[in-house]
């Protein structure tokens, strides 16, 4: 069975732009005294490790009296209202489930948040698994993800299967241990060293579409 997995963030949705605009709203409720706040506020949630890691970070910085728990419902409520699926990502997915393709996305990152942003952009309804890394208990790159992926898929790794994602360290070399072709979408960025070559480099999500659709002919 032909099957394709996606990255999510910065591959099926633009998650530096949602995160710009989020942190305007986070800076103007809860920052003050600091220049440029947006900005810094971007910066630091852009540098954490994760969500949790920001704010911890957040809280003493700028000295916010919410608990860390209410910082983490403001960013489960707010952030993912702030991301768009766009039309060419509906049409693509549509067109490979079209064409009998099973489609999953796999992405590092919490369960409430993570599932919230696919919710938000109505993406569930164009993939038939979701499977985010705090939920499976392993994050990209290691290959148990795609794994616990492909079983609910129903279908099994190997070569058949495709890995799509903006991330070398991440998906392609994810991809690429669990046995299946990869895509990187490089955005124009050449490929750096010591990193294991893609079976393929593109500029955009509408150029990988192109391709696992036309690798069903072979």
């Amino acid at each position: 069975m032909r099957f394709a997995f996606f990255d999510l963030d910065d591959t099926l949705v633009d998650a530096k732009s949602a995160l710009r605009a989020w942190s305007v709203d986070f800076a103007a409720e809860y920052v003050t005294g600091v220049a440029d706040a947006a900005s810094d506020v971007f910066d630091r949630v852009d540098a954490a490790a994760n969500w949790p890691a920001f704010v911890a970070d957040a809280r003493g910085r700028y000295g916010i009296t919410a608990s860390d728990e209410q910082l983490m419902e403001h960013v489960a409520a707010v952030f993912p209202g702030k991301f768009v699926l766009e039309q060419q990502v509906r049409t693509g997915l549509a067109e490979l489930r079209g064409d009998g393709w099973r489609l999953g996305v796999v992405t590092n990152g919490s369960t409430t948040v993570q599932q919230a942003k696919v919710d938000s952009v109505g993406l569930r309804e164009h993939v038939d698994v979701v499977v985010d890394s705090e939920a499976a208990g392993h994050r990209k790159p290691d290959r148990r993800i795609f794994e616990i992926a492909a079983g609910e898929l129903g279908v099994e790794l190997g070569p058949r299967g495709w890995m799509i994602g903006d991330r070398l360290d991440k998906d392609i070399a994810g991809g690429a241990a669990a046995g299946l072709r990869t895509i990187w979408i490089s955005l124009g960025e050449p490929l750096p060293t010591g990193f294991t070559p893609p079976t393929y480099i593109v500029g955009s999500i509408t150029e990988a579409f192109a391709i696992v659709r036309a690798s069903a002919a072979l």
